[in-house]
């Protein structure tokens, strides 16, 4: 992905970059550089770097904000050209211009994806500025989604499951920070029921189920002894039936700039919303026509085959026919077990 964002704003070589300001010092992921200008980068050219040292870092971080930079907006074309850091280290790599996407500010830790370009091509045009300040939110979303993939050591595939889950699932630090949180469960905190972040962690309305969670995540989450996972209920006020929210352990890899840590999950499932037909995993697990999936919802929202004839503008004798044709299909006898089959998909990977 790296490689591809450089090809795409017209430079050859990028650097995914995670540095204190402070210092000037960090963590590189190169994938097209040879790999011994790391090593020569970490024993002595963050030192000449024009680009990374910054004077007044408090200042600096209280205006930092995602977005996109260039050489020019550090230093000019002929002071750059004196510098040992193009002579020695850049210019050798084929390096003249940079590109600065500013990704991600942890405290005084700037995550930065650098694009260098060919001394050839010259400077980068406005089109490839703006190209590369289209892709900042996306590179942000990719960097946290990268993190709590290193976090919980898994594959990539785990970030599509996650993201296609009905279920909202949380992924929290031993804090209760919430490191990701996908598209189910930020809809399950907008509404602020049982639920919510404060001051960036995951916390529960309700005094003693806040205090029974902070215990689960410390157990899943914490560095010392057995990580263990386990389950609560979060009462609503306003239902007799609270949320159920279980938490587990996740992994403990450690990745350049992305890092690692010891992480928990929390699965939580609003036991009164009501489910949607899983439309997707009918068409693509049991090959399902557009008109079957369609009669397979209405069926699991509780409607007779007369009541959905009417709804589609039908004959019966054409639902029965569709009907006969998902039960074939799925390798169920009734209208019972295809709803059962619906809600085990429809509830997704959970923990």
């Amino acid at each position: 992905m790296i490689a591809q964002v450089a090809d795409r704003v017209g430079g050859n070589l990028p650097a995914l970059t995670r540095f204190d300001l402070a210092v000037g010092r960090g963590e590189v992921m190169a994938p097209r550089s040879d790999p011994a200008t790391i090593p020569a980068y970490e024993e002595h050219y963050w030192r000449t770097n024009p680009f990374t040292l910054v004077e007044g870092v408090e200042s600096y971080v209280a205006g930092w904000r995602p977005g996109v930079g260039a050489r020019r907006d550090r230093i000019d074309w002929d002071s750059y050209l004196r510098t040992e850091y193009f002579n020695d280290f850049l210019g050798p790599q084929d390096v003249g211009e940079g590109l600065f996407i500013r990704i991600a500010l942890d405290g005084q830790i700037a995550t930065t994806l650098n694009v260098g370009r060919s001394l050839a091509r010259g400077g980068f045009e406005a089109s490839e500025v703006a190209a590369a300040e289209a892709l900042v939110p996306h590179l942000a979303r990719a960097l946290r989604v990268g993190r709590i993939l290193a976090d919980a050591g898994a594959s990539p595939d785990l970030a599509e499951a996650l993201e296609r889950s009905t279920r909202a699932v949380l992924i929290v630090d031993v804090r209760g920070a919430v490191r990701f949180a996908n598209a189910a469960a930020e809809r399950l905190l907008a509404t602020r029921r049982g639920l919510r972040v404060f001051q960036g962690r995951l916390a529960a309305d309700s005094p003693e189920a806040g205090r029974q969670l902070e215990r689960l995540i410390g157990a899943a989450a914490g560095l010392d002894g057995q990580r263990v996972g386990g389950a609560l209920r979060v009462p609503l006020p306003e239902t007799r039936t609270p949320l159920s929210v279980q938490v587990s352990p996740v992994g403990v890899t450690r990745h350049p700039v992305l890092g690692g840590r010891h992480m928990a999950m929390v699965c939580v499932n609003d036991l009164e919303a009501e489910l949607a037909a899983p439309a997707d995993a009918l068409r693509e697990l049991f090959d399902l026509t557009p008109a079957e999936v369609r009669l397979a919802a209405a069926v699991f929202e509780g409607l007779t085959l007369a009541e959905a004839a009417g709804r589609f503008g039908v004959s019966a004798n054409t639902v029965r026919f569709q009907l006969a044709r998902i039960f074939d299909k799925t390798g169920v006898s009734r209208q019972a077990e295809l709803v059962k089959l619906m809600m085990r998909l429809a509830d997704g990977p959970g923990c």
